[in-house]
Parts: structure tokens; C-alpha cells; sequence
């Protein structure tokens, strides 16, 4: 299952967004079900960073939403960001954060 979040950082916060993600990386590779995590810049705006997650199953997204990692993630992107935009699947549109939230709580519906 993949999930990309795109991540505008507000203005002041930029650098402390990108330490944050570098940090989490190394937790979060170490998750069970994940396949694979990368970040990127988007090349258009560079206040933008667009992280991609490969999970084997929705299953095991959902285990690592409700975990402390998944909680410092969201925090993190909740506090430092501008505009928060995800996609869950990729046949699927993009949609707020509160889709990630729904998911931890077990009640997001695709």
C-alpha cells in the first residue's frame, strides 16, 4: 500500500521540518510491513517535501499511525507545516491529513 504526504513547511519552520523527517527515517525503516520510505524535495517549490511510503498492507500503515512513531510523524507534520496534503493508494486523490487521523482511529473509509 503507498502513501505519499506532501508537506509545505511554514516559513520559519523549514529547517526544524526537514531535521525532523531525517530523524523519524531511520525509526520508521525499521517498522514492520514497511517496504520502503523515501523523502523528497518537490522541485517546483522548494518548501515542499513529499514523502513516500511503500507498506505491504494497509494493516500494517495502520499499526504504525497508532504507534509512538506514527504519533511523533503527525505531530511533527501538524506543528510545522503550512498545508498538508496525502494520498492514500495510488489510484487515489489527495486528500487533508485528517485521512492519516481517521486511519489511527480506525475509521477511515476508502
Amino acid at each position: 500500500m503507498e502513501l505519499t504526504i506532501e508537506v509545505k513547511a511554514k516559513k520559519t519552520s523549514f529547517q526544524e521540518l526537514y531535521q525532523t523527517l531525517l530523524a523519524l527515517v531511520p525509526v520508521i525503516r525499521k517498522k514492520k510491513g514497511l517496504q520502503k520510505i523515501s523523502i523528497n524535495r518537490d522541485t517546483k517549490d522548494d518548501e515542499v517535501f513529499l514523502v513516500f511510503f511503500e507498506w505491504d498492507d494497509q494493516e500494517s500503515l495502520e499499526h504504525y499511525l497508532r504507534s509512538n512513531d506514527g504519533s511523533a510523524l503527525l505531530g511533527a507534520i501538524e506543528v510545522l507545516s503550512e498545508k498538508t496534503k496525502v494520498r492514500i493508494g495510488n489510484d487515489k486523490p489527495m486528500e487533508g491529513i485528517s485521512s492519516l487521523q481517521n486511519m489511527r482511529e480506525g475509521t477511515y473509509r476508502h
